[in-house]
């Protein structure tokens, strides 16, 4: 491997290590860059996340994409988070500051179709717009300290629709790419305990009132390719946000830890045998 694809490799672990953060409100997936580049092609993977990243946040995705046509990709995902966010109760309302404590639960599934293609001298470059569409649920548990205890829950549906460019390139053993998605978030309907403390309250109606809300989220992955497998590290941040709800803190941070089955290259190898 050459010195600069050395340092970029150390570069992008490090700043994949060095952060990873959540919100209440609204937790990003891993972006969805698929590997198919021919007909028939498939492949599918799995991710954990958990103290390894952060301690307060952890749980599992799964991943897979199709090619049943030159060009045309399908693929699938599914997301469950868990996580924990510890607070002082007074942002941005003026009141008595209590520790507020949040254990939650976010799952979501999307499925997407787009199309691929390779460019480059060599056509070591893949190129690939995406659109998906997902549902999820988010369920907030709050235990606030202020002299006394109190166990109340929140919880609302989710839909979000997509538009994802991104590009792969490969060097030798490594596998390469970035993404950027653009979303709509809309919120649905849910349950909200109304003895929630007024400022989080306050915070849900505003998320609420402001839905629709328009995201941007840059994403990026490097991997090492031992085929038909691949050990990729992932990092998925919300860049962009309304002005609005810039204190809710959605600008969240997820990483993962994926190892992928490139199943075409697995039916190769089973015919090389045979």
């Amino acid at each position: 491997m050459s010195y600069f694809h050395t340092y970029v490799l150390w570069a992008v672990l490090v700043c994949g290590l060095a952060s990873c953060t959540t919100s209440r409100y609204y937790s990003p997936n891993t972006v969805h860059l698929p590997t198919i580049g021919q007909k028939g092609e498939a492949s599918v993977g799995g991710a954990l996340f958990s103290s390894l990243f952060s301690p307060t946040n952890q749980g599992w995705e799964a991943q897979a994409s199709y090619s049943p046509v030159s060009h045309l990709g399908i693929t699938a995902s599914y997301f469950s988070n868990n996580y924990a966010v510890f607070s002082e109760d007074r942002m941005p309302f003026p009141s008595p500051s209590t520790t507020l404590h949040v254990y939650g639960q976010t799952q979501f599934g999307e499925v997407g179709l787009g199309l691929y293609g390779y460019f480059g001298k060599s056509q070591d470059f893949l190129l690939s717009l995406y659109a998906a569409a997902g549902m999820g649920r988010t369920k907030n548990q709050y235990s606030s300290f202020d002299n006394q205890i109190t166990l109340h829950t929140a919880s609302w549906s989710f839909q979000r629709y997509s538009l994802q460019p991104g590009v792969r390139g490969e060097h030798k053993k490594l596998r390469y790419g970035m993404a950027f998605r653009l979303s709509t978030v809309s919120y649905g309907g849910g349950h909200i305990d109304a003895r929630i403390s007024y400022e989080e309250l306050e915070r849900i109606e505003l998320l609420e009132a402001t839905s629709p809300l328009y995201l941007g989220e840059i994403y990026w992955t490097i991997g090492y390719r031992f085929k038909p497998l691949t050990l990729s590290l992932h990092s998925t941040s919300v860049a962009l946000g309304q002005w609005a709800v810039r204190d809710l803190g959605l600008a969240s941070h997820h990483g993962s830890l994926m190892l992928s089955l490139d199943l075409h290259e697995l039916r190769s190898k089973k015919k090389r045998k045979n």
